[in-house]
């Protein structure tokens, strides 16, 4: 969803911002899922590249790598 910065443009009857179409530009409500100009849907926004979820891989392989190790702990010190 794209958020009309030019102008800080306010909804009538509700006084919540409105919003611009990604697709066409058209002014959306505050509270439409999608414009009533072209038909996109405006809740799912600007699409993100795949290699924005590369910090799910980052922080997994120290996790991973620590439960693994102390696993590894706990079998080789036996409790006496």
């Amino acid at each position: 969803m794209v958020l009309d910065h030019a102008e800080e443009a306010r909804c009538g009857h509700c006084g919540l911002q409105l919003h611009q179409c990604g697709s066409c530009r058209g002014i959306a409500g505050p509270f439409d899922r999608y414009c009533g100009f072209c038909g996109h849907e405006l809740v799912r926004g600007e699409e993100r590249p795949i290699w924005w979820r590369l910090w799910l891989l980052a922080a997994l392989v120290p996790l991973v790598a620590a439960l693994s190790g102390g696993i590894w702990w706990a079998q080789t010190h036996p409790i006496k």
